[in-house]
């Protein structure tokens, strides 16, 4: 009898969890560069975007308290044609002590911005990767992590 419970239980919560899954994007990236057409041996910027759905929010890269959530981060796929300078830096996000995670957190509202600094060594390049991060809702009451992969094209 109990083996029959919990297994009607375990149908009723993938079945619920699937449609809740793929509804949990809250946030929409653009990614691109602060020159189309560097040249070689010049520093650029990688400028990744957000629009941020109403009542949630997006925690930067900065660090965060722990545990706590968890900050934003790049991975790009290497490549010789150019190398990253430094880390993913967040631009004027909101900073406040928060009684739920109980420490300072760091994060956007509303929009994010995002930048990554990039040496061009070969002109004629292609930047591959993806952003990682975490929502929250403003009440902290959901939480869900993401990840958007981009390509950017240089000339």
């Amino acid at each position: 009898m109990m083996n029959c419970f919990l297994r009607i239980l375990l149908i009723v919560f993938c079945i619920g969890y699937s449609p809740l899954q793929a509804q949990t994007k809250r946030a929409n990236f653009s990614v691109s560069t602060t020159k189309k057409y560097p040249k070689k041996g010049e520093t650029i910027q990688l400028v990744l975007e957000a629009q941020i759905f109403p009542n949630w929010k997006l925690y930067a890269s900065d660090a965060q308290v722990v545990p706590g959530p968890k900050p934003a981060y790049l991975v790009i796929q290497p490549h010789a044609s150019f190398k990253l300078i430094g880390g993913l830096k967040s631009i004027n996000p909101h900073k406040e002590r928060d009684t739920f995670w109980k420490g300072q957190v760091v994060y956007f509202e509303k929009k994010a911005r995002f930048t990554q600094a990039i040496q061009v060594l070969e002109s004629h390049t292609q930047i591959t990767g993806k952003i990682i991060y975490q929502l929250c809702t403003t009440n902290n009451s959901s939480c869900v992590q993401h990840q958007d992969s981009f390509q950017v094209q240089l000339h």
